[in-house]
């Protein structure tokens, strides 16, 4: 199993490659946090100065990259707020901080060993999605519609499951360590939804094909040990998923159909031999049906497949190229038939 320092540096590296998403996240803190500000400041700070302030705040990032209108959560300015709720926007303004306090281990979620990964993906984004509360908290003691029994927990955590459309649009990325014996993502898919971006840094032996069964037309899925291909998941449209896996592992990429062109499963790697242990709860048979079912996906679209790639991400592409992955496919498909028929 690789060293827990190795495993920090990949999940840093994860973290450098996310920078966009990462920081159009925090941009949204920032603006929310200011507006916030603003409505508590009573007035006292005019228009410009509130915009020279965000402005300062964000950063030569900003420039040319966010729109603040389209972040700020709060577009009414001057709104009167009655003074019982004043109390309740203090609070969702700390909470605001304490989100941008946490600077990027907002965005990290370590997996105990034995854990269970969806569960902790779902903590993880419940607690980033603590600043979709507090702009809701807002909009509802503005309007004089905030109910404390219904509405009482948001500051304390917002999960997943009570975000709109346009928050999981402004969905935070995160980078998740896991063990290769915790990992099934199978559980992840009721996260990808909006533009949320995940990346699995996997620790020691991991089921080789596990992120096969997250691929669906439209959502961009990638099995690597190079960091570096991680920007595949940064700049997709869409939601997004990566895991960076042990050497042995498969490599693959899904990316969705754009226009009017078709989806593409590109498998640049397959190992050269089936599992033979479980991993964990993890089956043999999980594992080598996870391998089929990406077998079987790769050839039912025609299989656009390349060689073995080399640390730069290039391989081959061409008829050569397509036709070593293709066999070993065939190979693995006809050796699994065999093994049950022997069986």
């Amino acid at each position: 199993m690789p060293s827990e320092k190795k495993s920090e540096e990949l999940a840093s590296r994860a973290l450098e490659v996310l920078g966009r998403p990462r920081e159009e996240f925090r941009s949204t803190l920032i603006v929310t946090s200011e507006e916030l500000r603003s409505l508590l400041d009573a007035g006292s700070a005019t228009a410009e100065a509130r915009a020279a302030r965000t402005a300062a705040e964000l950063g030569a990032f900003a420039v040319g990259h966010i729109d603040i209108e389209k972040f700020s959560s709060f577009q009414q300015k001057g709104a009167a707020v009655p003074v019982s709720e004043a109390p309740r926007l203090d609070a969702a303004s700390r909470t605001l901080r304490s989100l941008l306090e946490l600077g990027d281990d907002l965005y990290f979620v370590r997996v105990s060993s034995g854990g269970d990964l969806r569960d902790s993906v779902s903590h993880g984004l419940g607690r980033a999605g603590r600043a979709f509360g507090a702009a809701r908290t807002v909009e509802l003691a503005r309007s004089g519609k905030y109910d404390e029994e219904v509405h009482g927990g948001w500051l304390d955590s917002f999960p997943p499951s009570l975000w709109n459309r346009r928050e999981w649009e402004l969905a935070p990325p995160l980078i998740v360590e896991v063990d290769g014996a915790d990992l099934r993502p199978g559980g992840l898919m009721e996260f990808l939804d909006g533009n949320q971006k995940i990346v699995l840094v996997v620790r020691g032996p991991a089921p080789p094909a596990a992120l096969a069964r997250l691929i669906t037309p439209g959502v961009t899925v990638l099995q690597t040990e190079d960091p570096a291909e991680l920007s595949l998941v940064a700049e997709a449209e869409g939601p997004a998923i990566g895991a960076l896996m042990p050497p042995d592992s498969c490599r693959f990429v899904h990316v969705p159909a754009t226009g009017e062109g078709r989806a593409r499963l590109t498998v640049h790697h397959m190992p050269d031999e089936e599992p033979k242990r479980a991993l964990g709860g993890i089956s043999v048979f999980q594992q080598a049906d996870a391998l089929r079912h990406l077998a079987t996906l790769a050839a039912g679209w025609g299989l656009a497949a390349a060689g073995d790639v080399g640390p730069s991400g290039d391989g081959a592409s061409g008829p050569a190229g397509a036709a070593t992955a293709a066999d070993k496919l065939a190979a693995w498909i006809l050796r699994q038939a065999d093994l049950q028929e022997a069986g």
